[in-house]
């Protein structure tokens, strides 16, 4: 797997073996197909990278120009293999790791962050309603009044129109992946 666009456009990272099934990478056309989405250039924004797995969303965004990214995994192998890739690429000045579960520790996570995000990604584990647990139970305090979330489900799995503050915006559907475009309800 590498990464598709940028400063660090082509480069490697870092995978889990093919035996640890409990880490789904995104796969790089699917990650290709969200920049392609949200531009070629990234603004200088903060991401949240959650469920972060590689944490090549994060990676992939920072190498197209976003300043800051924050990856949040339970897995001590995705820790691992997060840490492994932002040394890799020297990012270390650029991102922050944190080991918790997801969604019950993101009222943790908001307490240790003190600046909101502009791009927020889902990636968790398929068909355990996390992506759904997570917009269900997302801080406010993590998000500007323009963010926006992408969150990734299997394909026969369909998300709601409208969740807790959000509203839906956009879904693309990649065979069993479907990414679902989530902003703040307008007030």
């Amino acid at each position: 797997m590498q990464i598709t666009g940028g400063f660090l456009k082509g480069r490697k990272i870092y995978c889990p073996p093919s035996k640890a099934l409990i880490i789904r990478p995104l796969r790089t056309r699917i990650r290709k197909a969200i920049f392609d989405i949200l531009g070629q250039v990234l603004p200088p924004i903060k991401v949240l990278d959650l469920f972060a797995g590689t944490g090549a969303v994060g990676i992939e965004a920072i190498s197209r120009g976003a300043k800051f990214a924050v990856f949040v995994d339970l897995s001590p192998l995705s820790i691992e293999l997060i840490k492994k890739n932002i040394e890799k690429f020297k990012l270390e000045d650029r991102t922050a790791i944190f080991q918790m579960k997801l969604p019950k520790d993101l009222p943790k996570l908001a307490g240790k962050l003190k600046e909101p995000f502009d791009l927020i990604f889902i990636t968790p584990p398929y068909a355990k309603k996390l992506a759904l647990k997570t917009l269900e139970n997302m801080p406010e305090s993590l998000l500007k009044k323009d963010t926006l979330i992408i969150a990734e489900e299997r394909s026969d799995i369909e998300l709601p129109e409208e969740v807790f503050i959000f509203k839906k915006i956009d879904k693309r559907e990649y065979g069993e992946t479907t990414l679902h475009f989530y902003k703040l309800k307008e007030s």
